[in-house]
Formats: C-alpha cells, structure tokens, sequence
C-alpha cells in the first residue's frame, strides 16, 4: 500500500528530538504527549533521541559531545533509539568547536551556520538514515544543527519532513543552521501565531506553515480518582498557594517572582509559594516557601490542584507548557508580557498578563488573592481554552491531517 492511500493506523512516524523521557523539560513533554495521543490512534511511532539524561545541551555539546550511551527500549507503546555518531565521525566535527573562540558562536549563527550545517549533515547522514528509514514521516522537535540533519536526510530519503522549532527568541532557534531546516522542511508546525511570526521573519512561506498548538494531557488523570474531586482544592482561599512550575532556567527568571513575594505577604501574610520542578536551591528560608524540586507527574498536579494561581514570569518561551497544564486543572495564571504567553492569556481569557518586574507580580499575584472569585472565573475560562483546543485528542488530529497531506504531496 502506497503512502498516499494508508490508513491512518498505518501511519509509522519518527519523532526526532535532542532528549527524552526519563529526561523531564519541555520539548520532551510535547515528545511523549503526542507520541501517546498517536499510538491511542493506532498509528507506530519511533523516538529518535540523542539523550535520555538531564545533561544540559549547552553550546557545542550536542554537536561534539559524547553522550551517555543507551541501548533501544519501549516507552508508552513507543520505539526510543538512540542517535549517536560515533567518536570517529564526531571528531571530524571538531571544525565547529571554532564557534568557542570569542566572537565565532556569533558570527557562525549569524550565517556561517547555514553552510556549516550542511557539512554536520553528511557527517551523520550514514548514522541517521538508518534510523528514519521505516518512517512515513519524519517530524523534529527542536532546532540547530539536528534539525537540518533529520530534515535533509528524510528528505535523502524520499520522505516528507516536519518540524517544530520551538524557538525562544535572543536563546535558541533563531540561529541561520535552523533557518536553513525550516525553510526545507515540507512543513513548520508553530505553537501560536506569535510563534508563527518568528518563522514566517525567517523567510517560511505561509503555505508551509501551520499553527498547531501544543498537545497537555489533563494534569489530574496522573492522580488517583479519589484525589479529583473538589477536596484536592482546599485551602485555595484560606490559605492560598502561589505556583511556578518549572526548571529554573535563566529565561524562567524565579528571581521576579522571589521579588514578589515580600510585598505579596505585606497583604497576605499568610500566602504560600512553592517552586516546584529542578534547578537551583532557592535564596529565601521561610516554611512559607516551599522549594520543592524534581517531582513526579502525580505530585505535580497534585501541587497545581492546591494552587490559586500559577506564576511564569518567563522572558523567552516557545509556548508556556506549564500554563496549559495550569488551565487542565482551572487554576488560573499570570504570565510575562511577551508575545506567545500575551497571545495565549488574551485569546483564552484564562489569566492575568504582568509586566516582567517584581512590583507588576506582586500587583497581580494580590489582585487575584484578593478577588477569588474572579481568579474562579479566569480558571475556568482557561479550562474551557484547554478543552477546546490543547486536549491531546484536538491537536494530535491536527497533526495526523498535515502528516496525510505532506505524505500525499510528497508521494504524488
């Protein structure tokens, strides 16, 4: 049976990607939440990954690095294999190691890179091909030099390419290697239309471009039954909890919301804060305070069901996967004013936007503390928005129909 004429049961798609699960950030949640929606549908899906450890991909490393070995194995009904050039092949990319020297990281992702990546391409193509070979389609989640790799080479290999880049502006995604992947991609796969903006800037055609969203699983399904119901929010009022949800990554900027909470406890002195998710130990030793850490899935939504709000006070997001989570369970948000978190707030009705200082935080933080019934009415707005249009089941059908039209394009 032709691609073109396949069911969609028999659809097999490669998810290529820098790292996954037991890995724990953003891009893999996106990973793992499609590849499950996809299998529910009865379709194959192989994740190809570089890493499954929290080692930070900084500058160079994902290209010369060696990473920690791991062998195949089954997540969730997925595939996971590894890509993982051998040292021969990596120290012929010794070359990109002169992005080190001052002023060369600049220069190259200003444009060297869109040359240089096509030297990365035919170094790893005989370790990539292999792996994407059985797919219909190959879709990448992530940007740089991998992203070339996996779009050229499924391109090498007859099949169509997606790709969803994820860019934060002035961090990563923006760099000219990527560019070069997504204007060869069959399709870019945008979060928000302010997402959409970055790449149509890069030069993406709009035929080539499609805003999917994003796929967040109801975060109460992690807990038990008995743990759903109204008793997992009390206390909301009585003893409010403020929540950031998240790793505490520099672009995250914990330190505008830890510069809110005196002036927060001037008001509500009661007022509870936790940061919950990897990174750093916090500055501020208070039982109010509840530096948290890595949790599990069910601790994490159990934590978002005592919360009365949910804080991102981010300067560089893709999308804002922790609001979506926020609104699964109707906890309303307050987000940073930037284009992607503005865009979401705005259209779902489902939260506060603040300017991106303390004062502004604390300001909403103490208006929807004070007013919890309109902090109800913003959470329940943004339930209604995830519902709609974030519940794994809508987005993956997002994704299947644009998976069917490139395989047909590319096919016919």
């Amino acid at each position: 049976m032709s691609p073109a004429t396949r069911r969609p049961s028999d659809v097999n798609i490669a998810l290529v990607t820098r790292q996954y699960w037991p890995s724990v950030g953003g891009v893999e949640r996106v990973t793992m939440n499609l590849s499950q929606a996809f299998l529910d549908r009865g379709h194959s899906v192989t994740v190809v990954a570089q890493s499954v450890d929290e080692t930070h991909f900084g500058r160079m490393t994902h290209i010369i690095r060696e990473r920690q070995r791991f062998a195949p194995f089954e997540h969730d009904g997925a595939a996971v294999v590894q890509f993982r050039p051998s040292r021969r092949r990596r120290a012929l990319l010794l070359p990109f190691a002169a992005e080190l020297i001052p002023f060369g990281g600049r220069l190259s992702r200003l444009w060297l890179r869109a040359h240089t990546s096509g030297y990365y391409v035919a170094v790893v193509r005989p370790v990539l091909a292999p792996l994407l070979a059985e797919a219909d389609v190959v879709h990448v989640l992530g940007a740089e030099v991998l992203a070339v790799a996996a779009v050229e080479t499924a391109q090498r290999l007859g099949k169509p390419a997606a790709i969803s880049p994820f860019a934060h502006p002035g961090e990563w995604g923006l760099d000219s290697g990527s560019v070069r992947a997504y204007r060869g991609a069959d399709v870019v796969l945008a979060t928000t239309e302010a997402d959409a903006q970055l790449y149509r800037a890069a030069g993406v055609r709009d035929q080539r471009l499609e805003i999917v969203g994003l796929p967040v699983p109801d975060a109460a399904a992690a807990l038990a039954p008995a743990e759903r119901d109204s008793a997992a929010r009390r206390g909301r009022e009585e003893d409010p909890l403020v929540v950031f949800l998240g790793q505490r990554r520099p672009n995250k900027r914990i330190e505008i919301l830890l510069g809110a909470i005196p002036v927060v406890w001037q008001r509500h002195p009661a007022a509870q804060f936790a940061f919950v998710g990897p990174g750093a130990e916090l500055p501020i030793d208070d039982p109010r305070v509840h530096d948290v850490g890595r949790v599990s899935d069910a601790d994490r939504a159990r934590w978002l069901a005592r919360a009365a709000v949910l804080c991102l006070p981010s300067f560089s997001e893709s999308f804002g996967l922790v609001v979506a989570e926020a609104w699964s369970q109707a906890v309303p948000v307050i987000v940073a004013d930037i284009p992607v978190l503005r865009e979401l707030v705005t259209v779902s009705g489902g939260g506060l936007v603040a300017d991106p200082d303390s004062a502004s935080f604390a300001a909403a933080v103490t208006s929807l503390l004070d007013d919890p019934e309109r902090a109800r009415e913003l959470g329940a707005a943004g339930r209604e928005y995830w519902w709609q249009q974030l519940a794994p089941e809508a987005v993956a059908e997002r994704h299947l129909e644009i998976y069917q039209r490139i395989i047909r394009e590319r096919s016919g």
